[in-house]
């Protein structure tokens, strides 16, 4: 049960930093994407998150491919974070325009 209680307090500090960790992210982000917008979406934004939810990043690139194969997006996941509660969603513009109610509301960092 510690150890429970431990990692939600981690969850808690990560949430707090949300802001500074998703500008991390857009940061390397940028570095392999040339022009790419970045969103925080998901629980945090809709303000239903709690100390056990993940925290979802979306990273909208023409850069992006259609169709990922599974390496391509480990590895370009590796490259943004190693915080395994925080969900990477990559996404094609032209991919994003279908899916764009689906990542609403959605906090451009």
């Amino acid at each position: 049960m510690f150890e429970y209680y431990k990692m939600l307090e981690k969850n808690k500090e990560m949430f707090d930093n949300a802001l500074s960790i998703a500008k991390e992210i857009k940061n390397r982000a940028r570095k392999i994407f040339a022009d790419c917008e970045v969103y925080i979406v998901g629980s945090y934004v809709k303000g239903t998150h709690t100390l056990s939810s993940d925290f979802d990043v979306l990273i909208v690139s023409d850069d992006i491919p259609e169709k990922m194969d599974f390496e391509w997006y480990r590895d370009t996941v590796k490259n943004l974070t190693d915080d395994h509660r925080i969900n990477i969603h990559l996404l094609n513009k032209k991919k994003f325009k279908d899916l764009e109610k689906m990542y609403s509301p959605r906090l451009p960092v």
